[in-house]
């Protein structure tokens, strides 16, 4: 469903992400793990052409774009892969001046055209879905850190993507507030959205993931199961990555 094949990503002469391959399936979740500044965020941004990538290819569904040196992607191509994709930021990004409701409806009424009541219905659906339904009519200054990135999370599904990007969704908010997220995010999982997430909540990981990617110095160093990688990693930067987060604890 998802492939990228050697994709490199240079900030002027940094090289972030130094040729990067991986395959998602329908229905994964994988979960990027590693540390500050290792292209993790940057590997996400590229995948919806936040960033263009300075290399490489990238696919998702029918979509597939081929980048190179002096390449600039197409809009209506560019336009194509990002209704594929849906992301959730480390700070939800929501329009103050909208409602919750009014946040969810924006991108099916800009982006697909649809009507505001098809829109508002869809809308409804969604934040029931992420347990705000009652919240519909209020603005995000009134809502909780936690219940706005709930609505940035049903804001991201409401154009109904083929793949979820989650970019340490839980990060910005107060420790009481993670688990409602991670909650709603679990529930995403078992009903087989594809998901790619980037989380430092390695428990939460190891509980959703199909597939766990340690990435370094714009490398994937290191992936497999869950259990294989928390339990028996094979690569020695793995292991003190693992071992410097369980000191942390």
């Amino acid at each position: 469903m998802i492939t990228i094949a050697k994709l490199r990503k240079t900030f002027e002469t940094i090289e972030v992400l130094k040729g990067i391959n991986l395959n998602i399936e329908k229905g994964q979740v994988v979960v990027i793990i590693g540390p500050s500044g290792s292209g993790k965020t940057t590997l996400l941004r590229c995948m919806n052409l936040l960033e263009y990538p300075s290399e490489g290819t990238l696919q998702i569904g029918t979509t597939q774009i081929d980048f190179h040196a002096g390449f600039k992607p197409k809009l209506i191509d560019v336009l194509a892969l990002r209704r594929q994709t849906g992301m959730v930021f480390q700070s939800n990004n929501l329009f103050p001046h909208m409602t919750a409701l009014e946040n969810v409806m924006e991108a099916q009424v800009t982006v697909q055209k649809k009507s505001k009541e098809a829109a508002s219905i869809r809308a409804l659906e969604l934040l029931k879905k992420v347990g705000l339904e009652e919240k519909a009519y209020v603005y995000p200054h009134q809502l909780s850190g936690g219940q706005q990135q709930r609505v940035g999370i049903a804001r991201a599904m409401s154009i109904e993507p083929q793949l979820l990007l989650f970019d340490e969704p839980t990060s910005a908010l107060d420790p009481e507030l993670v688990g409602e997220v991670l909650k709603v995010i679990k529930e995403l999982a078992n009903e087989g959205i594809t998901m790619v997430i980037v989380t430092h909540e390695m428990k939460f990981a190891s509980e959703v993931a199909d597939r766990i990617i340690f990435v370094d110095n714009g490398l994937i160093v290191e992936e497999g199961t869950p259990d294989q990688i928390f339990n028996r990693p094979t690569h020695d930067r793995t292991r003190l990555f693992l071992s410097h987060l369980n000191s942390a604890d």
